[in-house]
Order: structure tokens, then C-alpha cells, then sequence
């Protein structure tokens, strides 16, 4: 029995027939010897199997076959084990669902102390929070793997671990540390015949060496994932080890021979229709050729290139293709070609850096709003539970409770109606307290920038006039400059007085401009959207100064309040209705109605009111800030 199960473990993806028939052998002496366990962990072996063929489907019914004998078996261990594996699959496709098992698998493992399912589940929180990018909290639970199977000394486990860590590492610019990391987990799995583990580890010492441009070191480690790679009956393992092979070689200026590995990775991941694949081992190509100065064979490649991607398109193949292209022209001397494939590899750089910007927004968005749903409806049941038992003791005190509450109910609303009368007084004589001291602050802001600024240049300019006047100097011929400069200063404190840009290059480009510069100047990410609003233009030059009035001090809360990277407008129109909605992923705001206390936030209101708008504020504690405006105007 142990000699079938080492031997399936240890088969490889092309020998697949062995794992199914030693499988069956194994099964067979299981039940002769009435141990179920073992028929169990013989299916957990084959949805392992179809796990790393990528047939989740399979590998699923396996698992649950593997389940319900160990179950009626009562082997809470392997049951827990086999689950946890369930949870790996369900990382695919749901990653809150896979948070919520792996945490109760990791309440049973502790309470009964499986020590390798505790440091497995620790792995697969690690994998889960690493993908959603939230690389301390990975971190931390590679971390208390890592030190559990140290304390139980599982060596496996300890490389499986330290290959995590040195991962997170590597992504964080911690080459060195991660590079330790690796070499640790490789030394340990040593005569272990870890054939994937090792695979993962050499390939990843692979990358580090490369990055450090210590190039024949890359090669010795890629040589060795593609030993690896064959030892596993992995394919399409050794066509990506062939094409790691052929950039190092090409790193190395060991041109032949990576025309040669180039050359063999094509040829299996062609067979494959890894087509990803296949247009970096084109681009390599191409860049070897270029490097021998033979830049017809180097165009003929990415020629083949954009072929390919006319059929199976890549954003990020065709921006290194025009990168290709413009070297290669360069090296020709046709710079006009060489300046047009550039200028197309920035515009797509430019275009994949948005893209992922908002894929990462909407990635955010999806999780948090799933989070919330399911608290919602948990708070819900709760509430429903309480409220059918509260319901069977009132019952009886129903008359008397009404007659009570339509008391107190007028009491309170009148109450309510004085209080909000008074507030809205005390309000009213805050915000024009605070507007005054406003306007009397910007008076004197305009007041420094008049005297620091125009003042000051205008004393020079009339100092060299006085210079020239009294034939101290003989030449005023950088005079233009000078004025140039005061009335781009008069100009700015102008625009900051009132926009007038807006009427001459309308809202859409003066919003453009506005997120450009503030993306510019701080670092914030600023995303744009006003693509629905065909008829923005058509609003009358009021309505549009006070929506980029709006905007402005929303950012200007964003920049001095929210400690935020990144923040979103978009303007959509239904019919005559225009929605405006701003938002940040700042600390946001505890109190939505006491924010509206703020002099930023109430003049904010009173310039929707200008326009017949409404204002809507979304906010939490944590949660980002959320404005919404609504209006109807057109001319």
C-alpha cells in the first residue's frame, strides 16, 4: 500500500493511466484490509491530480468522494485535510467564500491539533490575502506557518513556506532577503524529490538572478526547472523553462543558443496554443536578431507578432512589440518610424496603467460591497430572530403602546421642529461667521501672492528700467521675459479668482486639465469618467462653473483631510437629469450630518442650490467619501 501511494503521488501529468491503475490496486487492498481511510486518501491523491491538470470539475467530485468515506469513517483529520484542499479550489472563484472555510477549517485544526492541516491552511490564507494584494496580512500567516513547522520540524512544509515569504519579499523590491529566502527552502527539500516545490523554487531564484543581471546564474537555475519540468511530465512547464532559458542566454549575449532555446520553447508552446507564450518567444527572437544587427530578420518576427495578435490579442504583447519596433527602426535610422512606435508603446502603456487603476477599484468595490451584503442579511436574521420572541410578550400591551408612542411621537416632533428651528438659525449665523473669515483669509492670500509675487517682479522690472534710464546697463533685452512672467502670475490669480477657461474650453476639458494637474502635483490617482454626458456642453455657464466649483474643493477635501490614493469622477446623464458623483478611498467621515457642518461641505450646498441641485453624501469611518449631485438645468 505505501509502495502504490508513493508512486501516484509521484506520478507524473503524461503518465496519468499509472496514477488511475496503481489507484485501483490501491483501493482494492484497502477494502480487502476493511481500511477506508486508505480508500479515502486514494481520492484525495486523484482530485490532487486533477487539480494540477486544471480540471477543477474532477477534481472537485474526488474530493467529496474522499470526504464522505472519511466522514463515515470519523476521520475528522482527513476530512478537515481534504476540505482544505476544496478551499483551495474555491480560491478560483470565490474569494470571500474561501476566507470564511479556510477560518473554519483553521478553528478545527487548532482545537484537535492537526499540526500539517494547520500549517496547510495557513499556506492558503497567505495565497488568498497575497491576491487580494493585502501583502502584510499574507505575510503574517506565511509567518505562523512557517513557525509551526519549524517547531514540528516539517521540512516540506518549512520550504513551501520560505518559497511564500520569499515571494512577497521579491514583489517588494527585497531581492537580497528574498533570494535567502529561496536558497533556505532549496537546501532544506534537498534528496527530497519535491520535483513542483523544487520547480518553483529554482524558478524563482531564476527571476532573482536575473533581475540582479547575474545572467549565467539564471541559466544554471532555469536549467534546473527544466529538469524539474521533466521529471513532472510537465509540458507546458518546459516550454516556459525553454523560453526563461532563451532570455537569460540573450541577457547574456549568448545569441545562438538562445535562438536555439527560442526556438524549442515555440515548438511546445505552439503544440499547446499558449499563444501568450508563443508572442514572447517572437519578441525574443526579434530581439536577437536587432542585437546582431540583422534587423530584417528582427522585423519579419514582430511582423509574425502582430500576426498573431490580430487573431489572440494582448495589450501588453502589442506595447512590447511597438517597443521592439521603435529599436529597431532606431538602429536603421529611420527615426520618424522609430518616434511613431514609441509614441503608440506609451499611449498603450498609458491606456493598460488606467485600466488597471479601475480593475483595481472595481476588484475593491466588489469585495467590500460583498462583505456588506452578507453582514446586512447575518445583522438581519438576528433582528428577525429577537423580534418574533418579543412579539409573543407585547402582544397584550399592544393598545396602550400605541396610544403612548402617538404621544410621545407629538411631543418629539415638536420638539424635533423647535430644535431644528434654532439649529438651523445657530447654522446659518455659523456659515456666514465662517465665510466671512473665509473671504477675509483669501483677501489676504490674493493680498501675499499681489506683493510676494507681482509685486516683487514688477520692483525688478522697474529697477532695470531705472538701470538702462540712468545708463547704468546698456541691454534690457530679457525685459519681454519678465513681463511675460507677471502676466502669467496675474493670469493664474485670475483663473483662481474666477474660472473663466470653462466658457472657452467648456467643463469636460477644464475637468481634464483639473485631475491631470492634481495627479501631477500630488501623486493622487485620478480617474475621469464623462463619457455618457453628450449634452454636458449644452449647460448654461453657470450651472457649469459651479459643478467644477463642486469638484474643486471636493478635491481640495480629498488632498487635505482624507489621507487618500486615489479618487474618482464620473458624470452620467438619464434623459434631462445630470448625476455627478465624486469619490475617494480615504478614512472618510464618522458622521454624515455633522459633516455637513464644515464650511467646505456648506458651501458645497449652497452652489447646488444655485443650479436647483441636490447633494447627497455617502461616508463612514473607514469606508472612502462619497459625493452625489443631481440637477436638471439646460439652456
Amino acid at each position: 500500500m505505501d509502495s502504490l501511494k508513493k508512486t501516484i503521488r509521484q506520478s507524473t501529468y503524461y503518465d496519468s493511466s499509472a496514477v488511475f491503475i496503481n489507484g485501483q490496486r490501491a483501493i482494492k487492498i484497502a477494502k480487502r484490509l476493511n481500511d477506508p481511510d486508505e480508500e479515502a486518501l486514494i481520492y484525495q491523491y486523484y482530485g490532487n491530480f486533477y487539480y494540477f491538470s486544471y480540471n477543477l470539475k474532477k477534481s472537485k467530485l474526488n474530493y467529496s468522494k474522499s470526504i464522505e468515506i472519511a466522514q463515515k469513517n470519523r476521520n475528522g483529520k482527513l476530512v478537515n485535510s481534504t476540505k482544505i484542499r476544496l478551499a483551495f479550489v474555491l480560491l478560483d472563484t470565490d474569494l470571500l467564500a474561501a476566507e470564511k472555510e479556510f477560518k473554519n477549517l483553521l478553528k478545527e485544526a487548532l482545537k484537535n491539533q492537526y499540526t500539517e492541516n494547520t500549517i496547510e491552511i495557513y499556506n492558503g490564507l497567505g495565497n488568498l490575502y497575497d491576491s487580494r494584494l493585502m501583502k502584510d496580512e499574507a505575510l503574517k500567516y506565511y509567518l505562523k506557518g512557517l513557525r509551526l513547522a519549524e517547531k514540528k520540524g516539517k521540512k516540506y512544509h518549512i520550504a513551501m513556506m520560505l518559497n511564500n515569504i520569499g515571494l512577497v519579499k521579491f514583489n517588494n523590491n527585497q531581492v537580497k532577503e528574498a533570494e535567502k529566502d529561496f536558497k533556505d527552502g532549496l537546501k532544506i527539500i534537498e534528496g527530497m524529490d519535491e520535483f513542483r516545490l523544487s520547480l518553483n523554487l529554482n524558478n524563482n531564484l531564476g527571476l532573482v538572478s536575473k533581475s540582479l543581471k547575474q545572467y549565467k546564474q539564471s541559466i544554471n537555475y532555469y536549467k534546473n526547472t527544466l529538469i524539474n519540468a521533466k521529471k513532472l511530465g510537465f509540458p507546458l512547464g518546459r516550454g516556459v523553462a525553454f523560453l526563461n532559458l532563451s532570455d537569460s542566454y540573450l541577457n547574456n549575449k549568448e545569441y545562438k543558443v538562445a535562438i536555439n532555446y527560442a526556438d524549442s520553447a515555440l515548438s511546445i508552446l505552439q503544440t499547446f496554443e499558449q499563444w501568450e507564450y508563443v508572442g514572447m518567444a517572437y519578441l525574443i527572437k526579434a530581439t536577437i536578431y536587432r542585437k546582431l544587427n540583422n534587423t530584417k530578420s528582427a522585423k519579419a518576427y514582430t511582423d509574425t507578432l502582430f500576426q498573431l495578435l490580430s487573431f489572440h490579442p494582448s495589450s501588453n504583447l502589442e506595447k512590447t512589440a511597438h517597443q521592439e519596433l521603435s529599436s529597431i527602426f532606431e538602429q536603421e535610422g529611420n527615426y520618424k518610424l522609430a518616434f511613431y512606435h514609441n509614441n503608440r508603446f506609451h499611449t498603450i502603456s498609458d491606456s493598460l496603467l488606467e485600466i488597471a487603476n479601475k480593475d483595481n477599484i472595481a476588484q475593491l468595490q466588489v469585495i467590500y460591497g460583498k462583505e456588506k451584503v452578507e453582514t446586512e442579511l447575518e445583522s438581519e436574521k438576528n433582528k428577525n430572530t429577537l423580534l418574533s420572541k418579543e412579539n409573543e410578550l407585547k402582544q397584550t400591551k399592544v393598545n396602550a403602546i400605541i396610544i403612548i408612542s402617538i404621544f410621545v411621537l407629538l411631543i418629539t416632533v415638536g420638539l424635533i421642529y423647535i430644535r431644528h428651528v434654532r439649529l438651523t438659525r445657530k447654522q446659518q449665523q455659523e456659515f456666514t461667521s465662517k465665510l466671512i473669515s473665509n473671504i477675509d483669509q483669501e483677501r489676504s492670500r490674493i493680498s501675499k501672492d499681489l506683493h510676494d509675487d507681482i509685486g516683487q517682479s514688477l520692483s525688478v522690472i522697474k529697477s532695470k528700467i531705472n538701470m538702462f534710464t540712468s545708463g547704468k546697463i546698456n541691454d534690457i533685452s530679457g525685459m519681454d521675459n519678465d513681463v511675460g512672467d507677471v502676466i502669467d502670475q496675474t493670469r493664474s490669480i485670475s483663473h483662481a479668482l474666477h474660472p473663466s477657461f470653462i466658457q472657452k474650453l467648456g467643463l469636460e476639458r477644464s475637468l481634464v486639465s483639473l485631475t491631470e494637474n492634481t495627479q501631477s502635483k500630488t501623486g493622487l490617482i485620478c480617474s475621469l469618467d464623462i463619457d455618457e454626458a453628450k449634452n454636458l456642453e449644452l449647460l448654461n455657464p453657470e450651472s457649469q462653473t459651479q459643478v467644477y466649483r463642486i469638484i474643486q474643493e471636493c478635491i481640495n477635501n480629498t488632498l487635505k483631510h482624507a489621507e487618500a490614493t486615489a479618487l474618482k469622477i464620473s458624470i452620467t446623464q438619464h434623459e434631462n437629469e445630470f448625476i455627478v458623483k465624486y469619490q475617494d478611498n480615504g478614512i472618510g467621515i464618522s458622521d454624515v450630518n455633522k459633516s455637513i457642518d464644515g464650511i467646505g461641505l456648506q458651501i458645497i450646498q449652497e452652489r447646488a442650490m444655485n443650479i436647483k441641485g441636490k447633494v447627497q453624501i455617502i461616508s463612514g469611518k473607514g469606508k472612502g467619501y462619497t459625493l452625489i449631485l443631481t440637477f436638471t438645468q439646460l439652456d
